[in-house]
């Protein structure tokens, strides 16, 4: 107090400590979790297997545990730079990269440099199990409070568990072959949300270009684009909530022969809790003629609309649970120029076709007498219940059209395995996990 114009400050400082050490445990339960252990159409042929309760192109209800593990080390060298090891291990994931990063890069203080590297073995579609050994070069720049531009270098060897693979058995050969895929990428990121984990006003833009391309020694050529689109509006005060996400991508191949494959973990997928609930985990989309099981495709096109409710005074329970009515379209398409063409379609095409596909199913073909370009449509109700690590999230959905796929090669039953039957995507499906869907 006082009019003295200059004053003495003491400071006390203390170092962070060098070691940082983070775990914890997820959970997942939800329709169409991928089988354990199940073989393909190649190998249940040679051995001779012609059932398996598991074997599902939709996947089954049950649970995905997970617990992560890592570990930091700070302030190397005297520097602020960092090398950090994280690890994932789950039922359908298990994942362990090492990043190395350089903040204030060219003494600039907007920039960040990362380098990182890991292995991915991946079970999240029902079609096939993949391995994924990645290298990333990233440098990140922070344009103001909102945006954030991100230039990356990646190169990934991508391979496909053969034993798993459940599609055609004349496809095995070509889609097994590990693939190694090299190219530059960008991504711009703009979020005004006001809490990430549970927003109420603002908006989160993101839009992601990647080309693999043989000038940078990848061994397919295509480009993908991502673009995302999320906001929130308040109302009666904040009390309701009305969000909505809008997400496309698309991914156009060029070159010659198998340079103009794009492998089955490198193309777009949609269906699961964070994505297309008329689906079961990644199951929109194409399907494999003679399996049934989904393929993924080269354009996507997902919306959703959710209306958040303020929570109610309930008994036990204080105000901590709210509800959600949402709605959520789209779909996966084999060539992006379908996507727009679909829109106002609300019913599979050719599926008069497709029902009578027993009839001739030894000349079935997708694209002429059974495709899926078309707009799904799913209505649904969700549960919130705050924590203070965000909101634990039930959805229970109904899609009102799924769509219709014959199986000429099935291991689900006792019957046959060569058996043909007509599938269907399934009308209720059931999420539960942590934090909001967007």
């Amino acid at each position: 107090t006082g009019d003295v114009p200059y004053k003495s400050v003491l400071l006390n400082l203390t170092e962070a400590r060098r070691w940082d050490i983070n775990y914890g445990f997820g959970l997942e339960v939800q329709t169409g979790t991928p089988a354990e252990g199940c073989l393909s159409v190649a190998d249940r042929t040679l051995l001779g297997v012609t059932n398996s309760y598991r074997c599902n192109p939709n996947g089954y209800f049950g649970a995905s545990p997970r617990i992560l593990f890592d570990v930091s080390r700070t302030n190397l060298r005297g520097t602020p730079q960092s090398i950090t090891l994280r690890t994932n291990y789950g039922t359908l994931e298990q994942i362990a990269t090492v990043s190395y990063q350089i903040p204030q890069v060219f003494h600039a203080p907007s920039l960040n440099l990362t380098f990182s590297g890991g292995y991915d073995n991946s079970a999240i579609i029902s079609t096939y199990e993949a391995g994924i050994l990645s290298g990333v070069v990233r440098l990140t720049q922070q344009q103001n409070k909102a945006s954030t531009l991100i230039y990356t270098f990646a190169y990934r060897r991508v391979s496909v568990n053969s034993a798993t693979l459940q599609v055609s058995l004349a496809d095995i050969p070509l889609l097994a072959q590990p693939v190694r895929v090299a190219g530059p990428g960008v991504s711009w990121v703009r979020d005004t949300r006001d809490v990430p984990l549970d927003a109420h006003h603002g908006s989160l833009t993101t839009a992601d270009q990647f080309l693999a391309s043989s000038d940078f020694s990848s061994q397919v050529n295509f480009n993908r684009i991502d673009l995302s689109n999320s906001t929130y509006y308040p109302f009666d005060h904040g009390q309701w909530v009305f969000a909505r996400q809008t997400q496309y991508g698309q991914e156009r191949a060029f070159g010659n022969g198998l340079q103009e494959l794009v492998p089955l973990p490198e193309r777009l997928y949609a269906g699961g809790s964070t994505s297309l609930r008329a689906f079961t985990i990644d199951a929109a989309g194409p399907r494999d003629p003679q399996t049934g099981y989904p393929v993924g495709g080269s354009g996507e096109f997902v919306n959703s609309s959710e209306l958040r409710s303020p929570a109610p005074e309930l008994p036990y329970l204080g105000q901590s649970l709210s509800f959600v009515l949402f709605h959520d379209m789209g779909n996966v398409f084999q060539d992006s120029s379908q996507v727009w063409r679909a829109a106002l379609r609300d019913k599979q095409p050719h599926s008069g076709t497709c029902r009578n596909f027993n009839k001739v199913y030894t000349a079935y073909n997708t694209s002429s007498t059974c495709d899926f370009n078309d707009f799904a449509h799913a209505l649904g109700l969700g549960l919130r219940y705050r924590t203070p690590i965000g909101p634990v999230r039930a959805d229970f959905s109904y899609t009102l059209n799924p769509p219709i796929f014959p199986v000429l090669y099935d291991y689900a039953t006792e019957s046959n395995a060569a058996s043909p039957h007509l599938g269907q995507s399934t009308h209720f499906n059931v999420f539960f996990s942590i934090g909001q869907t967007f």
